[in-house]
């Protein structure tokens, strides 16, 4: 009345790739398309992770703001 459990994955999660996906006429279907998958000539050689990447350490940070601020400064008392 019991059969073993088979074994491997189902559903193809094994054989998943968002390369795949790009192809695909149905990828607007799957989550996180738009970034896993980007196809179009918008993403060609972009970098569609940039929000994610942390370049910069805090003290180069703190010295653009610094010279964004006194840039700024400097046009406000020029207009005044």
């Amino acid at each position: 009345m019991f059969e073993p459990i088979r074994g491997g994955t189902r559903g193809g999660q094994a054989e998943f790739k968002w390369t795949d996906v790009s192809a695909d006429k149905d990828r607007e279907n799957y989550l996180g398309h738009s970034i896993n998958a980007p196809t179009g000539r918008w993403q060609k050689n972009k970098d569609v992770h940039w929000y994610s990447r942390d370049n910069k350490n805090e003290s180069e940070r703190e010295e653009e703001i610094r010279k964004i601020k006194e840039a700024e400064a400097e046009a406000l008392s020029a207009a005044l």
